[in-house]
């Protein structure tokens, strides 16, 4: 990848060079030797491109954004097409693409692994400058832990990877998310039902200013509800939600905006998990209802993502 950066920014010093005016004085050491020698236009990019884009090949119970290869392989086919027959701005055949199965919908505790894979046999078959995809943040988060030691980075365009764990440049300093994160849900809930502090106030706010606040919400790893076997511990090989990458995004927001919620949720988080997929009778949701309603102080606030 550095070897594209760095022609890329010769290309482009050279364009500068040429079309800096002749009456505009520059900062540039004029070369008189070099004056009379024969223009040598730099050397094009090593095409093909490689990139390689990881999806699951059909959809399931475990992709929340409905992303498969085939759904993704005529939206990219389309645009390869279009920068080279009616932008021009890239010759036929730049770009190489490897279309991998992640296997999410068999398991998503696998579907990590299946990507990591694919992603190694590329690089060490020498068809690696780029990778697009993912359908889940597990294997997003570690390939792309795993690719920036790779010849000095390789990266990732994805339109999942919305978690705010994702948000470190130091451990992910080559992920590219294109649908921003969960972040902005969080910003959004702050200025809508938070309490804020008192020097926080002022004439615009419009905030609920809600302060006991209770997460209501669905999580299969932390439910109430979850069956345990015997021979089980209360650790389940299942896989946090979305639901709670989202409130846990809010969680991080409010205490840092709000010295009142670093405080109230020091310890813990006021939360209610639950297992939407299983049978649920109404009278048990009745009850959970009633409690949720005790242990936020009667404050209206029930989050259900």
């Amino acid at each position: 990848m550095l070897r594209w950066l760095t022609r890329l920014s010769c290309i482009l010093l050279h364009l500068l060079i040429l079309r800096q005016p002749a009456n505009v004085q520059t900062d540039f050491v004029e070369d008189v030797g070099a004056v009379n020698q024969p223009h040598i236009p730099p050397p094009p990019p090593p095409f093909p491109f490689n990139v390689i884009v990881i999806l699951p090949k059909k959809e399931s119970i475990y992709d929340n954004f409905g992303m498969t290869l085939q759904k993704a392989m005529p939206v990219i086919d389309i645009a390869v097409q279009d920068v080279v027959e009616r932008q021009k701005y890239l010759p036929p055949g730049w770009i190489n693409l490897t279309y991998w199965d992640s296997k999410l919908y068999e398991d998503i505790l696998l579907a990590e692994r299946h990507a990591t894979v694919g992603v190694i046999q590329a690089y060490c078959e020498h068809r690696l400058d780029a990778i697009l995809g993912f359908a889940d943040n597990y294997g997003l988060a570690t390939v792309t832990k795993v690719t920036a030691g790779l010849n000095g980075g390789i990266p990732i365009l994805t339109t999942s990877g919305m978690p705010s764990l994702l948000n470190s440049k130091k451990e992910y300093p080559f992920l590219t998310r294109m649908q921003g994160s969960y972040r902005l849900l969080a910003d959004s809930m702050y200025q809508l039902i938070a309490y804020h502090d008192d020097d926080a106030i002022s004439q615009n706010n419009s905030s609920l200013n809600y302060l006991n606040l209770i997460f209501f919400y669905h999580d299969k790893r932390r439910a109430v509800n979850r069956v345990i076997t015997q021979d089980e511990s209360q650790e389940t090989g299942a896989t946090s939600s979305h639901c709670y990458f989202s409130l846990y995004a809010i969680k991080r927001y409010f205490t840092e905006k709000s010295k009142t919620f670093k405080r109230e949720w020091a310890l813990n988080t006021p939360q209610f998990p639950f297992d939407e997929d299983l049978v649920i009778e109404r009278e048990t949701f009745k009850q959970w209802l009633r409690e949720i309603s005790m242990q936020s102080n009667e404050d209206v606030v029930v989050w259900k993502y």
